[in-house]
């Protein structure tokens, strides 16, 4: 893991931070928060400390908005009927939502708002159209969170006698509507900022229509704000802080979003809205039934609230179960057939739900850092979803793939589009070519961003006055720290929990889900901890703690590795020896960067592959999960995806594998093996002085055995423990050091023991 670093402050940005810190009574540090986040005036800096409806710019700067107001006035006048269209996600129900009640209260009595489901497609469409005007002939159609690119389906409505205003937020084509459209991305207009979502341009509409009145629904802008991942700077920080006031109002919160957290929350942030409320909303529509959420939003009785929140909770787990199973299935084929290679990942199967496909392609980027499209079947055509990597703008490559597209839209990091399937291999071929210069330019190699490293103790007013940077999210991302450890020792916070906690010289440390990290925290390494600060309250005193993202050694000191990659080389001995073939040194710089894992066992033989010098390098098993190449040092598991694995060293086990396997023989790996003794006395006597350690307290063995051995060689000693734990004579239970006195067995049984008898005897 790379860790970037904020870059230090220049000269006229320290005093910056000083003004800051001096003249709103802030600490430095905090101050220093504030011009990472490009505040560069002391003005800029009150208005993000305290943001409030007094940051919401004029609505009547949006172009088109007075000419929409004026068709809306007159729809109320002559009692005209209204058709709110929207969308299906959390952004374009919550739109819909706020512009339905907000043109009820305005005057509108006949009004409909309709949210598409999923197979119906993105945007207006004209069938859906029809079938509703059977029952409810539409005079005026307003759309939210879409229509921009409908250029066609807007003039076919006009045929119908069927006025149109749009409203959205996303990027506008070459050629407009021709109706009444308000979008702030529109070029040629004076309204500031360009960044609201579906649901914010819907507000900023009816705060013209009924003045702070539109204000009630700052809740669902808000909310919509953060499921659509809008960036929460400039107006959208207001907008979210604001309705985040409604959501921790308890006579204000809704039924609706009551039942829908449940009991357990205390405080509703961002982080509620984006990964607990939002998720629920969206299931709905993944689900087929995206007016479950409308309807919830919109009822009124208590009964049939708790019913549809109840119903959309259900969803939201069976969208879990789904998309866990088309990952998986979509993951297997990638692999299988070299996809992670290409430049774009395209990976499909008609009989994936097209409502699961853009959960799948976010979550197969974070594993391969490639841009993906995920397809799924739609009728006689694939509906695709795409996710793309900082740096790589898919939907400018996917409008430049159009002539074999059906139809596309989005922004530079997401995209839905649709394609014949005859046209597939087509669309992937021209695609591929398009982002191979950005690919190239793209480092992969994953990496997190932080603030500065913290040297010393945290003081309690920073890590309070961090809390003034909420809300957090897109563009305003919560405040992550490194310090620097050695050695650690975690423990579970409970007896067979997942999570750990350890001490700094910074803060105590937790450590979520934390076991994949313990066997790095344990060696004497330095290494950086990547943690969030945050405060907790236990019987009414605060307790400041870390909580751990990353956790990143230094590898420049791997010497100080050598008992424990000693140990990690014992353990291998234990397996079955697997299939290899020698290979030359100068054979080994074939890959085209993915694809090939090498090993190397003895840290010196390093210096001998300077062309590998720049490689990102870990312990045991690889760092990152895109199958990038990689140096693992003394690799203990195999995944699966690689083509290769190379050794650099020639080791006296090679760990068996379905993966081609090559071995470098030119270097040794087993130095540190030879001078081990095997003879039996030797072992008498550390196993008479091991009887006396029965019973002790043993979290790890390394440490075991450097604090137990006095009078023998570490090396030695942990050897002779290995053997005996192999043959069952000692045991490691619940922590400790089990002597079972009724086991017999003979040294010749140890694979351990006859490997390394077989190596030293090879080698007199």
């Amino acid at each position: 893991m790379k860790i970037i670093y904020g870059e230090k402050l220049n000269n006229e940005q320290t005093l910056l931070a000083n003004e800051i810190a001096l003249t709103c009574g802030i600490t430095f540090d905090t101050a220093r928060l504030l011009v990472y986040r490009n505040i560069d005036s002391v003005d800029k800096a009150k208005r993000f400390l305290k943001p409030s409806k007094k940051g919401f710019h004029n609505a009547r700067l949006l172009k088109g908005i007075e000419q929409a107001v004026d068709r809306i006035t007159t729809a109320k006048i002559k009692g005209e009927n209204v058709l709110i269209f929207g969308d299906y996600d959390a952004d374009g129900i919550c739109a819909s939502t706020v512009l339905y009640n907000s043109l009820k209260d305005f005057g509108i009595n006949s009004l409909k708002a309709y949210v598409p489901e999923r197979d119906e497609g993105y945007g207006i469409n004209i069938q859906t159209i029809e079938k509703i005007l059977v029952d409810f002939p539409i005079d005026l159609l307003i759309t939210v969170d879409c229509g921009i690119s409908d250029v066609d389906k807007i003039n076919q409505l006009k045929s119908m006698g069927i006025d149109v205003i749009v409203t959205d937020h996303h990027e506008p084509p070459e050629l407009l509507p021709d109706c009444i459209k308000i979008n702030p991305k529109i070029q040629g207009q004076d309204y500031p900022f360009n960044g609201l979502c579906g649901a914010g341009v819907a507000y900023k509409l009816c705060t013209v229509l009924i003045g702070e009145k539109a204000d009630d629904y700052l809740d669902f802008v808000a909310l919509a704000t953060v499921a659509d991942s809008m960036e929460l700077i400039d107006e959208n920080r207001d907008i979210v802080a604001e309705g985040l006031k409604l959501f921790n109002s308890s006579n204000k919160l809704r039924l609706a979003f009551k039942y829908l957290l449940g009991d357990n929350v205390k405080e509703v942030v961002s982080q509620t809205l984006a990964y607990q409320i939002a998720p629920r909303i969206n299931a709905g529509g993944r689900m087929g039934d995206a007016n479950c959420a409308l309807q919830l939003f919109n009822e009124k009785n208590p009964n049939t609230i708790m019913d549809l929140a109840i119903k959309l909770n259900e969803y939201n787990i069976q969208r879990q179960v789904e998309c866990d199973k088309i990952y998986k299935e979509a993951k297997q084929k990638i692999l299988t057939h070299s996809l992670h290679k290409k430049n774009v990942i395209l990976v499909k199967n008609r009989n994936w739900q097209a409502g699961f496909i853009g959960i799948v392609a976010a979550k197969l980027v974070e594993e391969f850092a490639r841009p993906v499209i995920v397809f799924a079947g739609q009728d006689d055509y694939l509906k695709g979803s795409a996710r793309s990597v900082d740096g790589i703008n898919i939907y400018d490559a996917i409008v430049a793939s159009k002539e074999y597209l059906l139809g596309y839209g989005g922004h530079s990091q997401a995209a839905g589009l649709s394609v014949a399937e005859q046209n597939f291999l087509a669309f992937e071929k021209l695609i591929n070519s398009i982002v191979k210069d950005q690919v190239d330019k793209v480092d992969i190699t994953p990496r997190i961003n932080v603030e500065w490293e913290i040297e010393g103790e945290f003081s309690n007013k920073f890590a309070h006055e961090i809390e003034l940077l909420e809300p957090f999210g897109v563009g305003n991302r919560k405040p992550l720290f490194t310090t620097k450890i050695l050695a650690v020792n975690p423990l579970p916070l409970k007896l067979g929990s997942n999570h750990y906690t350890f001490k700094t010289d910074a803060l105590e440390m937790l450590n979520f889900n934390g076991q994949d990290d313990l066997d790095v925290l344990r060696l004497p390494i330095q290494k950086s901890i990547v943690f969030e600060l945050n405060i907790s309250v236990f019987r009414n005193k605060e307790y400041m703690k870390g909580y751990v993202k990353a956790v990143c050694p230094d590898y420049d000191n791997l010497n100080l590795l050598s008992l424990n990659l000693f140990n990690n080389q014992i353990d291998g001995l234990c397996d079955d020896n697997g299939e290899f073939s020698y290979v030359n040194k100068e054979e080994i710089f074939s890959s085209n960067g993915i694809g090939t894992l090498y090993v190397i066992n003895d840290v010196k033989n390093l210096k001998e592959y300077p062309k590998l010098s720049n490689l990102p390098k870990s312990l045991f098993k690889p760092l990152s999960k895109n199958y990038s190449d990689e140096i693992v040092i003394s690799l203990s598991v195999v995944p699966h995806g690689y083509d290769r694995i190379i050794y650099l060293d020639n080791p006296i086990q090679v760990i068996k594998s379905d993966i081609k396997t090559y071995v470098v023989k030119d270097y040794c790996s087993y130095d540190n093996l030879l001078s081990l003794s095997v003879d039996r006395n030797e072992f008498i006597q550390i196993f008479t002085y091991l009887t006396t350690l029965r019973n002790r307290r043993i979290n790890d063995v390394v440490d075991f055995a450097k604090e137990n051995c006095d009078r023998y060689d570490v090396k030695q000693f942990l050897f002779v423990i290995k053997v005996f734990v192999e043959l069952n004579i000692f045991s490691i239970k619940n922590g400790q050091f089990i002597y079972n006195e009724k086991v017999k067995n003979a040294l010749t049984n140890s694979k351990v023991y006859s490997k390394i008898a077989l190596l030293k005897e090879s080698l007199c």
